[in-house]
């Protein structure tokens, strides 16, 4: 779902503009979430310990702000721990306790494994059993995830659920993550472009982490550009950095050209090398001085990913392209 088709009220439906998204948990939506958990973690109660450990939060025995009347015993099937996870958890820290209940039951992992006695082998009526019992495991998460997944677009929440359904991450339009994956999978396609594709990928999943890493993902998205530039702009420098090549497409403009127009000229290849160099001095705290430096914000960082996303394109697909020199 892109964010343009994310439900909105009537009221705001007059602006042409997508939808805010809400980076905090709304307190609507914080009513529901906190149901979801507690539905969530019944069905993997041995998974409760591990997300309180993983998410730093305070234990509780003998806690329950609500449906607890003084002087009347809990129901039999009262767990407190489960009940103080779900409802006493600082709304700010839900997305936490949920990411890690999404990692800790990710798809991947098996649902069981499939015992095999040692004096006979398996049949394939024991392995069908097996794995119909392994789907049967499954299927409450598969609805869990789903019905999560809904709750995030009903609320506008500027998290979903990661591709790999093991954790949340910030939302992005699809069609702009599409971009970027195929530039990935160009880049892994071409040995010539080194470990841009790699670099491309962890710059991406840092910018739009649940909790986005922007120092990371800036640095990624050069790196990321360098190793797809390499090749084609100083394959006989061991030591080029992007800012190398910058100086050697910048100092030979006539022997860079873009196969844009009826006639590719060096004025698209000069629109490269700026953009380039937009990436280039952009990382503020790349280096250190006599000035301070400062950390590169999530806007910046991201702006800085798209644009290595297109200048992969650039070099991978060939429209940047080398001619040999004049004799």
């Amino acid at each position: 779902m892109t964010t343009n088709d994310l439900w909105r009220p009537l009221s705001e439906r007059a602006s042409a503009g997508a939808p805010a998204l809400r980076t905090s948990v709304s307190g609507a939506l914080e009513t529901q979430l906190r149901q979801w958990t507690y539905r969530a973690i019944s069905h993997d109660s041995a998974v409760l310990d591990r997300i309180v450990l993983r998410c730093d939060l305070r234990e509780s025995h003998r806690c329950r702000r609500h449906d607890l009347v003084e002087g009347v015993e809990p129901p039999d099937d009262w767990e407190p721990e489960l009940d103080h996870l779900a409802y006493c958890t600082p709304p700010a820290a839900l997305p936490d306790v949920i990411d890690a209940w999404l990692h800790l039951t990710a798809p991947s992992a098996p649902a069981r494994t499939l015992p095999a006695p040692s004096n006979q082998p398996v049949t394939k009526l024991e392995i069908f059993a097996a794995a119909v019992g392994g789907l049967g495991e499954l299927q409450p998460r598969v609805q869990l995830r789903r019905s999560l997944q809904r709750l995030l677009d009903d609320g506008r929440s500027a998290y979903t659920l990661r591709a790999d359904q093991a954790g949340l991450r910030q939302r992005v339009d699809p069609t702009v993550e599409a971009l970027a994956e195929a530039a990935v999978t160009s880049a892994g396609q071409d040995p010539a472009r080194g470990s841009a594709g790699a670099h491309l990928k962890r710059a991406w999943k840092a910018a739009y982490a649940l909790h986005p890493e922007p120092g990371k993902a800036y640095g990624e998205a050069i790196k990321a550009v360098e190793a797809a530039a390499h090749a084609t702009v100083e394959p006989n420098n061991s030591k080029a950095t992007l800012g190398t090549m910058i100086k050697v497409m910048e100092n030979t403009p006539a022997r860079w050209v873009v196969g844009i127009g009826s006639e590719p000229s060096s004025a698209g290849a000069e629109t490269v090398a700026r953009m380039m160099r937009l990436l280039w001095t952009g990382q503020t705290s790349r280096h250190g001085g006599s000035r301070p430096t400062r950390d590169e914000t999530v806007a910046e960082a991201r702006a800085a990913v798209h644009l290595a996303v297109a200048l992969l394109n650039f070099f991978t697909d060939g429209i940047l392209v080398k001619q040999p020199p004049e004799s």
